[in-house]
Formats: structure tokens, C-alpha cells, sequence
């Protein structure tokens, strides 16, 4: 461990802080202090990814807060400081108005704070801010309906993180400990240990947006502007990916719970993307199913989420510009300075090289095997089949400026790509050649499908609000049982 730089730790933390309140002074300040946040926090993200640290802070004593910077955290950190860069970039050239850039540094830091919090406390804290600043972001237009879905989020966070407290309580009255290590004391009893960790996983689980506790996501993120959905899918859904798998890493015992929970979201998700006809809400239910994806494997976790969240917010970037409809996707060409970052971040998410999302979905399918391996190849086909759709649309010539935010994500994710490794395995590429092909098979089936069928494909209504609280009772009540009965185990 290096030497631990605690004052400059401490100012990292508070810096987007202190400029969102100087810029809500003088907003003239707004931007330059919203850019410098934002290279800070990519520049402490690719400091502890190369290896600098890791350092802990421990402050107000042993009961009070305790920040972990260390691999765990790197990708999500970096992940955090280059999605606001991408966002703040893509709108440089349009009047933003001082309060979103405001709420923007406070997200933020509150992401940055949630990332290397390893204390309950200070974890719960850190979400709630998260939590506020999405939902004032989602208001941006003030629209009727974007009030009903901003307070709709609001509703469903609130319930759960009043279980996650719950949990936190439950567990400092019989350890005496906020700490996350807490949880692995063997005194404190199998029992509560189930309950405390039942309550925390809702939470944390609708905070990702995973299988049933996370239907509030689909609608939340395709009704917001595009710059705010590119944030909610690229970052936010991170402030409860990054303490799951420190979870599942501190605990192991959980590991086939969430490998379960996982797949099931991936499935799902999948699913009903390819149902859907339109942009916004087909990237939202695909983020449903690649946060399912993350919490597979904690060894992978982390890049699959900054694969995923360079990708993702990249693509919500572009649904701002290039139209909803997917009906008419090939009515229209699209120039080619939108349609090459477009490619780019569908053909990482779908796992193809030499991006970084093939890296990603590469190591994962090498840590997992038997049905897991099996229902992750099928969630691969039918991801490679939702965004093989996407890269259909004609080509027209380049007029206009190159969106800046998106081409930088995808120039972020061919470069990492290619600096994990020039070449990719032989294996590894007819296997993922293999999966392309069934997808783009996949995905002409389904078009014929949509031609013949009238009325289109519908799936069952689950984003209602009776559908959301019930999604949370139900997630609760089989993390409960199963947890009581000491977890899962895939079958030999």
C-alpha cells in the first residue's frame, strides 16, 4: 500500500461539492467548474486502475466513516468522471442553464462518495444524494408527465432505502458495527444475518436496477431528456452495481444468490427489448438487462459496468438526435459522424471485438460454467440480436459537427479495447462470431414478425406503479426466504 494522501482524498471528495456551490453563486462558473470536476475524478479512476493505492480513510472514529480507494472502486470512479465529461462535452455548444450543471457536480460527488464507501451508513447517505440529484435531474424539462416519472423514482427509492435502513439499524443493534465486514462476523447469527442482508439487497438491488426490484428503470430512463438518461444508465444504476459486488466479494455465500438474480435480469431484460419499437425505451429495458450482467462475477464486475456505461451513455447521447421510432429506422439515413459512434457502442455492448465490451463479456463467459454458462449465451445471442437492429439504418454523408461526448466515448471504448490486447484469442473470436451471427439471424426473424404481425409485439405491462411496489414486496420476500435457507447452488 502506498502512502495514504489522506487531505487530498478528503478534498477529492468534497471539491464537486464545493464547486456546485460556487457555481450556484456564480453560475458563469458553472461549466469550466463542472469540466474540472469531472477530469478529476477520471484522473483519481485511472490513478487507482493503474495501480496507485489502494488507501483507506477511517474518520470520526471506528463507528464512523470508512472510504476504501482500491481496485474495487477504480472502474466506477473512471466510469463516473468520463460519462459527466461525455455529457458536458455532447452539450458544449448549447446554452445548458446553471442548475442542471449544479445538480450534474452533485451527482457527482455523491456516485464518487457511494463508490468507495465501505461503511452503511456512509453508504445510505451517499445513495439518498444520488437519489435526490436524479430526480431534480429528471424534472430538467418540467414536464407533466416527467413530474409523475421523476416522482414515481422518487416513491420507489425512498421505500427501499427506508428497508436498506432498516437492515443498517438491525445489524448495528446486534453487531455494534456499521461497518460492511460486520456482516461476515460469524456471531452474528445465520438468521439475522439473512434479514440484514435481505433488507440491504432490495435496496440495493432497485438502486441498479435488477430483475423485478428494478422495473421502475425503463420508463424513468426513457422519459428523461437524452442527457440525463445517458447519465441514469451510464453512471447511476453504478451507485448500487459497485457495494453489490463488494457484497458478493466480502460474502461468497451470496454469489449463487446474485448469479440467479443476475441471469434472471439479463433474460428479462433481453426480452423485452427485443419487443420494443422504440429507441429510448429498448436502450433502457437493455441496461435492465446488462446491470444483471454485472453482478455475475465480482472478479469481472467492474469493467463489464464501465464497458456497459461508456456504451450506454453514449447511446442515449445519440437517441437525442437521431429519432425514437424504430418502425421507421431505415425510412432515414443517418450521417455518418452519429452513425459511427452509434456502431460503436451497440457493437461493444453485443460483445464484439476488438471494443472493450468484448473483453468484458469474454472474461465473464471464461468464470462461468454449467446452466450459468448456458443462460449467459443466450442473453449474448439475444443482446448481439437488439443491437444488430440498431446498425441497419442507411448511411448518409457527414454534415455537421460531430457530436464531441459521443465520439469520445467510443474512441474510449476501441482504445481500451485495444490496449487489453491487440489480438483476441482464436477461441474466443469464432465463439463470439458465432453469437453475432445467431443474433443478426435472431433479429431478421423477428423482423419478419413485426411485418406480418398487426397489431405489433406486446409483452405484459409491468411499469405501472402497483407493478413497481410489487416488484420491490416480491424481491424482498425471495431474497428473504432464500437467504433463510442458506442460499443457492446451481445444480451439478
Amino acid at each position: 500500500m502506498t502512502e495514504n494522501p489522506s487531505a487530498l482524498l478528503i478534498a477529492w471528495l468534497l471539491a464537486p461539492l464545493l464547486a456546485a456551490f460556487s457555481a450556484a453563486l456564480l453560475p458563469s462558473l458553472a461549466r469550466p467548474l463542472a469540466l474540472l470536476s469531472a477530469l478529476v475524478t477520471a484522473a483519481l479512476g485511472l490513478a487507482l486502475t493503474a495501480g496507485l493505492g489502494p488507501w483507506s480513510l477511517e474518520l470520526i472514529g471506528p463507528l464512523g466513516v470508512l472510504l476504501q480507494f482500491d481496485e474495487a472502486a477504480a472502474p466506477f470512479v473512471l466510469l463516473n468522471g468520463l460519462v459527466v465529461l461525455a455529457v458536458l462535452l455532447d452539450g458544449w455548444r448549447q446554452s445548458v442553464p446553471g442548475p442542471f450543471l449544479v445538480l450534474v457536480m452533485v451527482l457527482l460527488a455523491g456516485l464518487n462518495s457511494a463508490f468507495v464507501a465501505v461503511d452503511l451508513v456512509s453508504l445510505y447517505v451517499a445513495l439518498e444524494v444520488v437519489g435526490v440529484a436524479a430526480f431534480l435531474l429528471v424534472l430538467r424539462q418540467r414536464s407533466a408527465l416527467q413530474l409523475w416519472i421523476a416522482l414515481r423514482y422518487l416513491l420507489v427509492a425512498n421505500g427501499v432505502m427506508t428497508l436498506y435502513l432498516l437492515g443498517v439499524a438491525l445489524l448495528y443493534l446486534r453487531s455494534g458495527s456499521f461497518r460492511l465486514q460486520a456482516l461476515a462476523d460469524p456471531g452474528l447469527g445465520s438468521g439475522t444475518r439473512a434479514v440484514v442482508l435481505a433488507l440491504l439487497l432490495v435496496g440495493l438491488l432497485t438502486k441498479a436496477g435488477v430483475f423485478a426490484s428494478g422495473l421502475w428503470l425503463p420508463r424513468t430512463h426513457a422519459e428523461s431528456p437524452a442527457e440525463v438518461s445517458a447519465l441514469l444508465s451510464g453512471v447511476v444504476v453504478a451507485a448500487g452495481l459497485c457495494p453489490l459486488l463488494r457484497l458478493s466479494e466480502a460474502l461468497p455465500m451470496l454469489q449463487p444468490l446474485l448469479l440467479l438474480i443476475g441471469l434472471a435480469s439479463a433474460l428479462l431484460g433481453v426480452f423485452y427489448a427485443l419487443a420494443e419499437s422504440d429507441l429510448k425505451r429498448l436502450l433502457a429495458w437493455s441496461t435492465v438487462s446488462q446491470v444483471g450482467l454485472v453482478i455475475l462475477d465480482p472478479a469481472v464486475g467492474g469493467m463489464y459496468a464501465l464497458a456497459h456505461g461508456l456504451a450506454k451513455a453514449g447511446l442515449f447521447l445519440l437517441a437525442g438526435r437521431v429519432g425514437r421510432d424504430l418502425n421507421r429506422w431505415t425510412v432515414s439515413s443517418l450521417p455518418l459522424q452519429q452513425a459511427l459512434p452509434l456502431w460503436c457502442g451497440a457493437l461493444s455492448i453485443a460483445g464484439a471485438p476488438p471494443l472493450l465490451g468484448f473483453w468484458a463479456k469474454e472474461g465473464l463467459s471464461r468464470n462461468l460454467s454449467g446452466p450459468a454458462s448456458s443462460v449467459l449465451l443466450v442473453a449474448m445471442v439475444g443482446t448481439a440480436a437488439v443491437y444488430a437492429r440498431l446498425c441497419l439504418r442507411p448511411l448518409a454523408l457527414p454534415s455537421g459537427w460531430p457530436p464531441l461526448g459521443t465520439v469520445l466515448l467510443a474512441l474510449l471504448l476501441l482504445g481500451s479495447g485495444l490496449l487489453l490486447a491487440p489480438l483476441p484469442p482464436q477461441g474466443s473470436i469464432f465463439k463470439t462470431l458465432g453469437v453475432l451471427a445467431a443474433g443478426v439471424a435472431l433479429q431478421q426473424m423477428l423482423e419478419l414478425v413485426r411485418r406480418f404481425e398487426s397489431p405489433q409485439l406486446k409483452l405484459p405491462q409491468l411499469e405501472r406503479l402497483d407493478d413497481l411496489l410489487g416488484g420491490m414486496a416480491v424481491m424482498a420476500a425471495l431474497l428473504m426466504g432464500l437467504l433463510l435457507q442458506g442460499g443457492l447452488q446451481w445444480p451439478a
